[in-house]
């Protein structure tokens, strides 16, 4: 009976510990975000998303390329 309890005890922890990093990962995220949103107000006009994600793309084939 002695190791029902204990790993209930040792269950707790884990579950507390994961729940605790769970929730510093979406305070993490959720600042990013903050940080994304400012940095596009800030930009303004400047920021031409269509040219950041075809420039991206363009990245992404160079590295498939140099992979295959």
């Amino acid at each position: 009976m002695k190791l029902k309890g204990s790993y209930t005890v040792e269950a707790t922890v884990i579950i507390s510990v994961s729940l605790i990093l769970f929730g510093l990962a979406v305070a993490l995220a959720y600042e990013l975000f903050k940080e994304s949103i400012n940095y596009v107000a800030q930009a303004g006009e400047n920021y031409d998303a269509v040219r950041m994600f075809r420039l991206k793309e363009a990245a992404m084939d160079v590295i498939n390329a140099i992979r295959d």
